[in-house]
């Protein structure tokens, strides 16, 4: 073999029986090429699934040796030496992606920094199960906020969310509401929808006719089981409330918003203490009459599943469970007489004794 059987480029280098055409040559180095930008692209995979692997396997309490973590690369068809894996590992450290580790018999490795702390979780979890989104779309928003986690976190946070949404169904749409808003406010455009309360048998009955409601947007505000909309509305000198779960058809228009200052000076914070406010006490079983123009306040505070029975023409009558407190007394004062507690006859006692000490200081 002579020298010049021997071919060399600065992309590689291979011994030939023979010499090669020009245009030859350049498919050698092609395909040479080709083979090590795969080479390249499947170590940055490697590095993906190996990082993917730690994240929902691991934490503090739970790392993995490398043989262990050798298995996990392999059942998803990665070889990888153990010389190997702790140089890929310490690629990852390098280039910001944290993993810790301590040795005992073996080498263990651990991710602790996540973009969500498991109370950050739990927290958000619970906020979205006392939302008034459909059951499918609560289980599938807390799934996915479950994925932040490793899979022994999610196992154990499962255990500990619990969902009080007095059984409402929730609406499809809800959440297509909020982006609709969410998109007007950020282009300064009015909104249309329509809106609706319930009936004695839990039906929608839409206000205005069913005809659409035209607003100027300001803000969303999150309080306790519900999501309200702030707005402006002709007609209307002050900001006006609606409540997001009871708009449907959400329109963003192309008419811009009215102006108002309060766009930016609005204190949102300060209006939620001003309006929402409730406090628990003892649960116990009551029987209330109320009157039929507050039926959808009564699902609203209830639930959708209370059996609603009719007094007579005009009167209602619900076996509900209630926390009682001051602050449950100063709800039915606040409905002028259209709620009355009708049973039992401590908690009436319990409620003539509250108004009884309002009208001394008064």
């Amino acid at each position: 073999m002579t020298s010049r059987d021997r071919i060399t480029c600065s992309d590689f280098s291979f011994t030939t029986q023979k010499r090669l055409k020009k245009s030859e040559k350049y498919a050698i180095i092609l395909k040479t090429k080709g083979v090590r930008i795969m080479a390249n692209e499947a170590h940055k995979i490697k590095l993906l699934v190996l990082w993917d692997i730690l994240c929902k396997n691991t934490d503090e309490s739970h790392a993995l040796n490398t043989d262990e973590i050798s298995e996990l690369l392999a059942l998803r068809g990665l070889n990888v030496s153990r010389k190997i894996l702790v140089q890929d590992i310490a690629t990852l450290c390098d280039n910001g992606y944290e993993v810790l580790s301590y040795k005992k018999k073996y080498h263990y490795y651990y991710v602790v920094n996540r973009s969500l702390e498991t109370a950050e979780v739990v927290m958000l979890a619970d906020v979205i199960n006392a939302s008034k989104l459909p059951v499918a779309q609560k289980k599938a928003l807390v799934g996915r906020l479950a994925e932040t986690l490793c899979t022994h976190q999610a196992e154990s946070i499962s255990k500990h969310i619990i969902s009080l949404d007095k059984g409402r169904k929730g609406s499809s749409s809800f959440i297509y509401n909020v982006d609709a808003i969410e998109h007007a406010i950020n282009e300064n455009k009015q909104i249309s929808f329509l809106y609706f309360n319930y009936d004695d048998k839990h039906k929608k009955v839409y206000r205005k006719n069913g005809n659409r409601y035209t607003v100027s947007p300001a803000f969303m505000v999150w309080n306790k089981d519900n999501y309200y909309l702030l707005c402006f509305s002709k007609g209307h000198d002050d900001i006006v409330t609606y409540r997001l779960d009871k708009m449907e058809s959400v329109k963003v228009e192309e008419l811009e918003r009215e102006p108002h200052p309060e766009y930016e000076l609005f204190n949102t914070e300060e209006y939620r203490k001003q309006v929402f406010s409730m406090f628990g006490g003892e649960s116990q079983n009551v029987t209330l009459l109320f009157t039929a123009n507050i039926l959808s306040d009564m699902f609203d505070r209830f639930g959708d599943d209370i059996r609603i029975k009719k007094a007579d023409e005009e009167i209602y009558s619900v076996d509900v469970t209630v926390q009682i407190s001051k602050t449950f007394f100063a709800w039915i004062v606040g409905t002028q007489g259209k709620v009355k507690i009708k049973s039992p006859r401590k908690v009436i006692d319990e409620f003539n004794a509250f108004v009884a000490k309002i009208k001394e200081e008064y």
